[in-house]
C-alpha cells in the first residue's frame, strides 16, 4: 500500500502545467490527498501525447490539464492562430516505477532530464496546419518533449517540459493515457515598404505605377532563394508572389518573419519607355532580435535592416528609380535663337543645330546607345558634329569615344554605353550643321529633321545560361525648317496680256551694319541700305511668270533689268515682303509593339505656319509695264531720218531768227 501511495503522489506532483502564457509546458502538480480514489495503473495500455500549438503574443491563458477539452479555455484575441510546421522530439527517459517504493526517486528536473539516457530511439513530429502534432502507442513512461524547429517568425520559441504518460486528471481521480498540451509561442513579424520612381532625362522622379517585382527570401543554405508567394500568417502577397507598385508608386508587405529578403524588378509598365533593371537586388533584413539604432535608441524584433542598419521603411521607403533618356532636337535662326521649330531659311543657307541628350544614371548597365539623325531636303556638312558638355559649345567632351558615320545626308552616333559613364545622370550637347538643299518643300508642310535615339529597354541580371539581348526601345524628335517661294506675274497694264521675256534681278534687304561677302550697299538706284542679290537674270516664261523657291523670310526687291519691245522699264524696284507668323505645339505619343514588346515615343512639332491668305507659302506679286515711245534701232535708217529731221529744224530756226530781225529794223 505505501508503495502505490508513494507513486501516485508522484504522479500526482508530475501532473502537467500547460498554459498558454508560459514559454514551457510540464507536469502540472496534481491534487494531493485523493489518492484513495485512484484506480490502479493498467500497464498494459499505451498512451499518447498530442501537442497543440499555436501562435500567441498575448498574455492571457489558463493552466492545462492535459485533457483536449483545454482547448475551450485557450484566449480568445483575434491572434490566438493554430501555428503549422513546428518540429517536436519527444524521447522516453524513465520508467514511472523507478520513482516509487520506500527509496523512490525525486522527479528530475528538465535540466536533469537531458542528461539521461534516453530509453528508445526519440520521436519527431511536426504540427500541421490546424496546429497539431501528434505521438501515438506510447509506452507507458515519463517523456522529455523539445521543439526543434519553428517558422522563422516563432523567436519565442517554447522550452523543453517533461509529459508523463499517464498522468492525473484535473480531478485527481483517474488517469489520463492521451495527454493533450497546448505550449504557445510568441512570434515577431516585420513590415517593410518599397517607393517606385520614374525619371525622365534630368527632370525629378515622379511615382511610377504599374512596375512588377518579386520577392524573395534567402534559403537556409544562404546562397539561393525563393519567391515568397504569402505571407508568414499565410496570407497570399500579390499574384502568384508578382507584386505591382499602385498609383502612389508604392508596394507595401506585412507579416514578414525575421530573415533575409531582397525585391527583384520584374517588368516596367508598357507605354512607357523606361528602362526595366532586372538585374539589381534591393535587399532588406527582418529583424530576429532587438538592436541598437545610429542615434544610440532600440530597435525591436522584427524591424527592417539594409546594411545592418535600422531604416523606417514607413517613413523612409526603399526607394527604387527606373531611368528614361531624353533627347531633344533644337534649330537656330537667323537671331542666334534656339527653337523646336518656327525657322526659316534658304536654299544653301548653313542651318547650324542642336540635340541635348539626357544620359541615363545606369548608362554603363545599358547594351545599346545610338543616335541617327534623318533630315528632309537637307544635307549634313561632313566633319561638323562635335559633343559638348555645355549647351554654348565652349567644352568639348568624350572626345574619341564615339563613332560618326554618315547616312542618308544625315549622320549615325554609335555610343559603346560603358564609355558614357563620366556622363551618367548628365546632358550632353551635339552640334552639327546642314545645307537646305534644292528642292527643299515650300510652304507650311516644311522640311523636318528627325533625331532617333535607341537604347536597351532592360538590364538583365548577369548569370548563367545567358539571360539573352534585351530589345531596344526608341524615342523621336524632330524640327522643322520652313522655306518660301516669290511668283512674278508679268502684264500690259492696259489690258493684263501676259508679257513673255522680261527679265529682273532679285535682292533680299539685309539689317543695317550687316557686312561681309555678298553685302552691297545701294547696288542700284532705288535701293537704299544693305542688300544681297539673290538671284539675276529671271526672265518671264509665255505665261508671264517666274517662280523664285526656297526663300527664308523677309523683304525682297524686284529689279527690272530688261524689257520687251514697245514697253517701258520700270522706274523703281518693287518691294515683294515674305512674311511668317508660326504657332507650335509639341505633341509625344508612345506606343508599343505587342508582337516585340518594343517601345516608340515620339514628340513631333504641330506647327501651323500663317502667311498671306491663301498663299500657302508662295507670295505672290504682279508687275505691270506700260507702252511707251520706242528709240529705232541704232545703225539703222531711223538714225538717219532723226538726224535728217534734227538739222531741217534748227535750220528752220536760223530762218525765223533771221527773219525777225528784219522786220524789226525795217
Amino acid at each position: 500500500m505505501k508503495r502505490m501511495k508513494k507513486l501516485l503522489t508522484g504522479l500526482l506532483t508530475l501532473g502537467m502545467t500547460l498554459s498558454m502564457m508560459t514559454m514551457t509546458a510540464f507536469a502540472a502538480e496534481g491534487a494531493t490527498g485523493t489518492t484513495a480514489k485512484m484506480p490502479t495503473i493498467d500497464e498494459s495500455r499505451t498512451g499518447s501525447i498530442t501537442i497543440h500549438k499555436y501562435e500567441y503574443n498575448g498574455t492571457g491563458g489558463v493552466k492545462g490539464t492535459g485533457d483536449e477539452s483545454d482547448s475551450s479555455k485557450l484566449p480568445t484575441d483575434a491572434d490566438v492562430k493554430p501555428l503549422a510546421n513546428v518540429t517536436f522530439k519527444i524521447t522516453k527517459i524513465a520508467e514511472l516505477g523507478a520513482y516509487y517504493g520506500e527509496d523512490a526517486k525525486a522527479l528530475p528536473t528538465v535540466e536533469l532530464a537531458k542528461t539521461m539516457s534516453a530509453i528508445g530511439t526519440s520521436l519527431v513530429a511536426t504540427t500541421q496546419t490546424n496546429g497539431e502534432a501528434k505521438f501515438d502507442n506510447l509506452a507507458l513512461g515519463l517523456y522529455l518533449v523539445e521543439e526543434t524547429d519553428a517558422p522563422a517568425q516563432i523567436t519565442g520559441k517554447v522550452g523543453d517540459f517533461l509529459v508523463s504518460v499517464p498522468m492525473t486528471n484535473a480531478t485527481g481521480d483517474d488517469w489520463l493515457y492521451n495527454v493533450h498540451v497546448y505550449p504557445k509561442n510568441s512570434s515577431t513579424y516585420g513590415e517593410v515598404t518599397l517607393q517606385k520612381k520614374g525619371q525622365i532625362g534630368s527632370t525629378s522622379p515622379e511615382n511610377l505605377e504599374g512596375v512588377q517585382f518579386k520577392l524573395e527570401v534567402k534559403n537556409a543554405d544562404s546562397t539561393t532563394w525563393t519567391k515568397v508567394t504569402k505571407n508568414n500568417k499565410d496570407v497570399p502577397i500579390g499574384l502568384n508572389g508578382i507584386l505591382t507598385t499602385g498609383a502612389d508608386g508604392k508596394i507595401n508587405v506585412k507579416d514578414l518573419a525575421p530573415g533575409d529578403y531582397r525585391f527583384v524588378e520584374v517588368q516596367v509598365p508598357k507605354d512607357t519607355g523606361y528602362i526595366a533593371d532586372l538585374k539589381t537586388e534591393y535587399k532588406f533584413t527582418v529583424a530576429a532580435t532587438k538592436g541598437t539604432k545610429e542615434d544610440g535608441t532600440e530597435y525591436q524584433a522584427g524591424s527592417i535592416l539594409i546594411n545592418n542598419k535600422y531604416v523606417d521603411t514607413a517613413q523612409h521607403p526603399i526607394e527604387v528609380i527606373n531611368y528614361k533618356p531624353a533627347v531633344e532636337k533644337e534649330v537656330q535662326d537667323k537671331a542666334g535663337d534656339w527653337k523646336n521649330a518656327s525657322v526659316d531659311y534658304s536654299v544653301g543657307d548653313t542651318i547650324p543645330y542642336r540635340v541635348t541628350v539626357d544620359i541615363p544614371a545606369n548608362i554603363a548597365d545599358l547594351k545599346t546607345f545610338t543616335l541617327t539623325d534623318t533630315p528632309t531636303k537637307q544635307e549634313y556638312q561632313t566633319g561638323t558634329l562635335k559633343i559638348y558638355s555645355d549647351s554654348n559649345f565652349a567644352t568639348e567632351t568624350l572626345v574619341g569615344e564615339y563613332t560618326v558615320t554618315s547616312e542618308n545626308s544625315g549622320w549615325k552616333i554609335t555610343f559603346d554605353p560603358k564609355k558614357l559613364s563620366s556622363v551618367a545622370g548628365k546632358k550632353i550637347y551635339i552640334s552639327f550643321k546642314m545645307t537646305l538643299k534644292e528642292g527643299a518643300i515650300v510652304g507650311s508642310t516644311g522640311n523636318t529633321n528627325k533625331i532617333n535615339l535607341d537604347y536597351s529597354n532592360k538590364i538583365l541580371p548577369d548569370g548563367t545560361p545567358d539571360p539573352g539581348t534585351p530589345e531596344t526601345d526608341k524615342i523621336e524628335n524632330e524640327t522643322t525648317v520652313y522655306t518660301f517661294a516669290i511668283a512674278v506675274e508679268k502684264v500690259d497694264a492696259s489690258d493684263n496680256k501676259k508679257l513673255e521675256g522680261v527679265t529682273f534681278d532679285l535682292y533680299r534687304e539685309l539689317p543695317p551694319g550687316a557686312s561681309g561677302t555678298g553685302v552691297l550697299s545701294n547696288p542700284v538706284k532705288g535701293l537704299t541700305g544693305k542688300f544681297e542679290k539673290v538671284k539675276t537674270e529671271l526672265k518671264t516664261d509665255d505665261k508671264g511668270e517666274i517662280t523664285v523657291p526656297g526663300l527664308a523670310k523677309g523683304d525682297y526687291w524686284l529689279v527690272e533689268t530688261k524689257t520687251i519691245d514697245n514697253y517701258n522699264l520700270l522706274k523703281a524696284p518693287i518691294k515683294v515682303p515674305i512674311t511668317a507668323t508660326y504657332s507650335e505645339t509639341k505633341k509625344t505619343e508612345t506606343i508599343t509593339d505587342t508582337t516585340t514588346g518594343k517601345t516608340t515615343t515620339t514628340t513631333t512639332i504641330e506647327t501651323k505656319t500663317l502667311t498671306d491668305a491663301g498663299n500657302e507659302g508662295v507670295f505672290t506679286t504682279v508687275v505691270k509695264n506700260s507702252k511707251g515711245f520706242t528709240l529705232p534701232t541704232t545703225g539703222g535708217i531711223g538714225t538717219f531720218v532723226f538726224t535728217f529731221a534734227g538739222i531741217a529744224m534748227m535750220a528752220a530756226a536760223v530762218i525765223l531768227l533771221i527773219t525777225g530781225k528784219k522786220k524789226k529794223a525795217e
